[in-house]
């Protein structure tokens, strides 16, 4: 309820209560237990009004406390991910670490490769897919074009190269593969 609302019905009540106490017709104990009907009727009144308020309240403290908690949320989302990264992260940090104390390549070269395939194996346990492009039809969903090249061995818009590979995750291109696109 408004002020204004509450003003009118503070007028009408008084009104009501000066059209009783002026009515001779009515009996002075009458008049008393009417008069007491409305006061608790003016107070039932007062702590509706209240309880109205306090939600009003409420229902604001809700939507605060969603958009926090809605916040928060978005802030760690890729917390999980980040935890399972972390690992591969220290295995390169000890894979760059023994490669400058011995200076051996094909242990780098091995450990890098180790490392790779965890990674590949950490995205596509998140839904990540490579999209293969080589040897493929030219699709402009899943491949962007850095180079188109005259070739007579190759059909048309065949992918012949590929420098850049592209992924999908969970049925969404989430980088194409840049590539090289055959042309007669």
């Amino acid at each position: 309820m408004t002020k204004e609302e509450l003003e009118l019905e503070k007028e009408q009540e008084q009104e009501i209560i000066e059209s009783v106490e002026a009515s001779t017709i009515v009996e002075g104990g009458e008049i008393q237990a009417l008069k007491e009907e409305l006061a608790r009727l003016q107070e039932e009144k007062q702590e509706n009004y209240d309880l109205y308020l306090r939600a009003l309240a409420e229902q604001e403290n809700i939507k605060k406390r969603a958009g926090r908690e809605r916040e928060e949320y978005i802030k760690f989302a890729a917390l999980p991910l980040i935890k399972r990264l972390l690992p591969v992260i220290d295995d390169l940090d000890r894979a760059l670490d023994v490669s400058h104390a011995n200076q051996d390549l094909e242990a780098l070269n091995k450990g890098v490769e180790m490392i790779t395939r965890k990674l590949h194996e950490l995205i596509k346990n998140e839904g990540v897919e490579a999209i293969e492009a080589v040897g493929k039809p030219f699709d402009p969903m899943y491949h962007q074009p850095l180079m188109v090249e005259g070739s007579s061995e190759e059909q048309e818009n065949m992918v012949i190269e590929e420098f850049q590979k592209g992924y999908i995750m969970h049925g969404r291109v989430i980088r194409p593969s840049l590539v090289k696109v055959s042309n007669s």
